[in-house]
């Protein structure tokens, strides 16, 4: 799979926040040591980001007249660029390898992280594709679901952890199904699960697949409590394509979480399978 990157992503960092430019420098070292083709990229334009978010909320971002501890503020380029990244990625059926996430920003909030909502901005890009977002990380995207409820068009299906932050995606409703897992989720269950899951997929039959990858639900990740192996990513991606391929849909995938050291390998296991 193409990898659409800039090095402008890692310019920025503040101490000992877990969403750090090493996380992402050490996908790219692991995937380009082992043969990955990576391709630039540009920053979004306002107009791409307003299909998503309210023009209140790109003023807010723009100016950093907001406050949230995990949240910092940063020069609007970056979010920018992180959009730019999972838009190019959706034209060219590739991976954003991205940072900030996107996944709990909303049309009009901000949060967990996330500045502007990739992923969605991508997929409106994509001028009206019947879509289906699947959600891997382990914590629930709200603002994808906020941004996507009620939208025939678009499918939102959500795996992840029922007691983290953000504390919402307990229940399905509408066109937006979650699988909430408890703390110390292991394979096994999750691989259950997500079989169900893709099973709304399939049905859906979307035109394009997209994919908010977290690396989170890894055993050693500090942000989360679930208890997948390195090997998990390798199933996981496997499982994707076969259900991708059955409807011959095409697919991209955006970086959401992921914080342990050993989030390279984890992403090269995932990548070399999918």
């Amino acid at each position: 799979m193409l990898v659409v990157f800039s090095e402008q992503c890692l310019e920025y960092s503040f101490p000992f926040h877990p969403e750090s430019a090493e996380r992402v420098k050490s996908i790219y070292d692991s995937l380009e040591r082992n043969g990955f083709r990576f391709v630039n990229t540009k920053l979004a334009s306002k107009g791409e980001v307003l299909k998503v978010h309210t023009a209140e909320h790109f003023k807010k971002i723009e100016s950093g007249n907001y406050f949230d501890p995990d949240t910092p503020i940063i020069d609007i380029k970056y979010p920018l660029l992180a959009a730019g990244t999972a838009i190019k990625a959706a034209k060219l059926h590739g991976f954003a390898l991205a940072r900030p996430p996107g996944h709990h920003a909303g049309k009009n909030f901000l949060g967990g992280f996330c500045y502007l909502n990739n992923i969605a901005i991508a997929v409106k890009a994509l001028n009206k594709k019947r879509t289906a977002i699947l959600d891997i990380d382990a914590h629930h995207g709200n603002g994808t679901e906020d941004i996507f409820f009620n939208d025939k068009q678009t499918l939102y299906v959500s795996l992840h952890q029922s007691s983290l932050y953000p504390g919402t995606g307990l229940k399905s409703k509408a066109n937006c199904f979650n699988f909430p897992l408890p703390r110390k989720t292991g394979e096994k269950r999750y691989l259950k699960t997500l079989s169900k899951a893709l099973e709304k997929v399939v049905d859906f039959n979307p035109d394009i697949v997209a994919v908010s990858l977290g690396f989170d639900t890894y055993y050693k990740d500090p942000l989360s409590d679930f208890e997948l192996k390195e090997k998990s990513y390798e199933k996981i991606a496997k499982m994707l394509r076969k259900a991708i391929d059955s409807i011959n849909a095409k697919c991209f995938v955006v970086l959401e979480g992921g914080y342990s050291k050993e989030i390279g390998k984890l992403a090269l296991s995932f990548f070399k399978n999918f």
